[in-house]
């Protein structure tokens, strides 16, 4: 059930935001857009309905114009998840979304964005194309060297899928002309060596944008948006900085071709992450930077990008004249009804964006968008949901406080049953909380937040430092059980036993609980076994760093993050080098360690030869998460209907607990 209160609301706090925003002939309701990202939600080169749900809800949900993900525009076949454009016979489901956006006061564009040379993922690819014979940055990818004529055949296809889209009624298109794509590498000097009229001079490296621009303006019309996104900082050497990023924006604006622009970061190269700044840096890193090249726009509008997470911090951009307008990605994937939620003075109900970048992550590596805070993306109710009140209320407990357990129990009691949840600890959010409390991970908190406000004001009953047993359960004569009692690490099987049953050795929770909020240093070396790759070990690493003279990660795979999507592992080991944190890999505990002389030894699985650290002062290990469920054999007895929920089932992320509880919570 959504909620559909009115987007005027009166008495906003936020009058700059939710003024409206002239760009070229067409007037935004507000100064809100939904940046392009990728949603994974195209099949077979086919809008999708999910797609659709996608865009239609974040209109609805108060973004006045929308930026879908980039289609497959140019005769080069592109990825099959992209929409498909050019040669597509069939363009209805482009009208369909163009329709649905349109519904809801909203102006959707189309954004060019072809690749060219770059590609995300640490693998080679054939058939790519750049300006230059240069190998990529980040994934090795030999292209070949674009032709004048190869050129020209690809600005007439992306000219002619735009007037496609055009006739779908979509509003305009936005050139992709950062992020590594291809016409960020033909501006480039770092990636275009060319010396012909498309290299060599500032002038002829921005010739393909200055020509593709002015077609697109000559074909489409004055009433037709076109914004271009600009390289800011791309982090490469004799590449683009922002010096030359300024010198960018100057040149391109005095053609009268823009209604707006704004500047991306990084590239597809080992500057990846700067593009998506996580929760370990500060919110809109970029805004200062952005509102320095807004002097050398020549009045053209600007969009700030970049970790804007609160509508607060948009209006704040807004009033000092930092931007014209915010263009938000993740953000609105948290939450798409962020505008709506703000016109009405309703903050606190905002389902905040952690930027743990996993969005980002899962579409990338060929799933549907899914979001920390937000189990219900691309469902056709998801804009400001509450669930529909069941007819026929039960008795619900659910044993265990943490994301998964709290997910279940708010939608189960909005549903209209009497939910009770146990929880062992007096705060709620189990090892999310902590998570919350290691350096820079602070923003993952609004997780819980959410959920506990949701829940006191849905009537759940909370016992609080309160290990539920079957007779606790039994009182509360349940009609369902959930339980979301989470999973504890293995230990290593490589070591004796007696260590962790004599207390010698904790895992690393037990480890990050006792030494959160310490200030006073303990000197020697940190040992941690890492099986687990996930972000909270490492962010427990640097903490450890802050607390010991030396921190080593010995790992039994390739690196540290092997299973963390680029932008993530990039993220991670920036943050390990920075605080000198050692890293050995394809290795495992040694049974020759002796921790009572302070010696850990470790052997490498591959060749067997062993190595040893001194002066370990102490040893963890991250290791995989078995279920922590002991309690199920006797709670069968009590009730025969349970919900496993979270890692009480199988070990999962944060995100998968979430959504788990919520499916659980609608279901029960």
């Amino acid at each position: 059930m959504e909620l559909n209160l009115p987007l005027d609301a009166p008495n906003s706090p936020y009058p700059q935001l939710f003024s409206s925003l002239t760009l070229g002939r067409r007037t935004l309701r507000n100064r809100i857009a939904f940046g392009s990202v990728f949603s994974g939600l195209v099949e077979r080169g086919d809008v999708t309905p999910a797609l659709i749900n996608f865009l239609a809800n974040r209109a609805k949900g108060g973004a006045a114009m929308l930026v879908a993900e980039p289609f497959g525009m140019w005769r080069l076949v592109g990825p099959a998840a992209q929409g498909r454009v050019y040669g597509q016979m069939n363009l209805d489901g482009f009208r369909r979304l163009a329709d649905a956006v349109s519904a809801h006061d909203s102006l959707l564009i189309a954004q060019i964005s072809e690749q060219g040379r770059g590609d995300v993922r640490a693998a080679r690819r054939g058939g790519a194309v750049a300006p230059s014979a240069l190998p990529d940055d980040l994934s090795w990818t030999m292209p070949h060297a674009m032709s004048i004529d190869e050129i020209r055949e690809m600005t007439d296809d992306l000219v002619l899928s735009t007037i496609r889209l055009q006739a779908c009624g979509f509003a305009g298109v936005e050139i992709s002309a950062g992020h590594g794509h291809i016409v960020h590498q033909f501006i480039s000097p770092w990636m275009n060596r060319r010396n012909d009229r498309y290299g060599g001079s500032f002038e002829n490296r921005m010739r393909l944008l200055d020509e593709l621009a002015a077609r697109l303006r000559q074909e489409c019309g004055p009433e037709f948006i076109i914004g271009v996104r600009l390289p800011g900082c791309d982090g490469l050497p004799d590449s683009i900085d922002w010096g030359d990023s300024a010198l960018i924006a100057r040149h391109a604006t005095t053609s009268g071709s823009y209604d707006y622009i704004n500047f991306v970061q990084g590239s597809q190269a080992w500057t990846l992450h700067h593009h998506l700044p996580d929760m370990h840096g500060p919110r809109g890193p970029y805004i200062d930077r952005i509102g320095w090249l807004k002097g050398f726009s020549n009045g053209v509008k600007v969009a700030s990008t970049g970790r804007i997470l609160e509508p607060v911090q948009a209006e704040t951009l807004l009033s000092d004249g930092k931007a014209d307008f915010v263009m938000l990605g993740r953000t609105l994937i948290a939450d798409a009804a962020w505008g709506m939620k703000s016109a009405q003075n309703r903050d606190a109900d905002i389902r905040k964006c952690v930027s743990c970048n996993n969005c980002w992550a899962v579409s990338i590596a060929g799933g549907p968008t899914q979001c920390d805070n937000n189990p219900r993306v691309g469902m056709s109710e998801e804009t400001d949901w509450r669930p529909s009140r069941t007819a026929a209320g039960k008795r619900v407990t659910v044993i265990g406080g943490g994301v998964s357990g709290l997910e279940a129990a708010w939608v189960a009691a909005a549903r209209g049953h009497e939910v009770t949840l146990f929880s062992n600890s007096a705060e709620l959010g189990g090892r999310v909380r902590l998570f919350s409390r290691l350096p820079g991970c602070e923003s993952i908190s609004s997780i819980f937040d959410y959920q506990i406000a949701t829940a006191q004001r849905a009537g759940v009953h909370f016992e609080l430092s309160h290990q539920a047993t079957a007779s606790d359960v039994a009182g509360c004569r349940p009609d369902a059980i959930v339980l979301a009692t989470g999973g504890l690490f293995c230990w290593p099987e490589q070591l004796p036993r007696s260590l962790y049953d004599e207390g010698l050795v904790a895992d690393m929770p037990t480890v990050l609980r006792d030494l959160v909020g310490r200030s006073s240093r303990i000197g020697g070396t940190a040992v941690i076994y890492d099986m687990d790759g996930t972000e909270m070990t490492y962010a427990g690493a640097t903490l450890l760093a802050d607390l010991f003279d030396r921190v080593v990660i010995v790992t039994p795979v390739e690196c540290a993050a092997r299973d963390q999507a680029t932008v993530k592992k990039q993220s991670i080991h920036r943050r390990l080098m920075e605080k000198n944190i050692e890293v050995i890999t394809w290795s495992e505990p040694s049974p020759d360690s002796r921790f009572e002389d302070a010696r850990f030894v470790h052997r490498n699985v591959m060749t067997g030869r062993q190595g040893a650290i001194e002066d370990v002062g102490l040893f963890t290990y991250a290791t995989a998460r078995a279920p922590h469920n002991e309690l199920l054999p006797v709670l069968r007895t009590v009730c025969p209907n349970i919900y496993l929920v979270g890692d009480a089932r199988n070990a999962c992320s944060t995100m998968n607990a979430v959504q788990d509880g919520h499916v659980t919570g609608c279901n029960v």
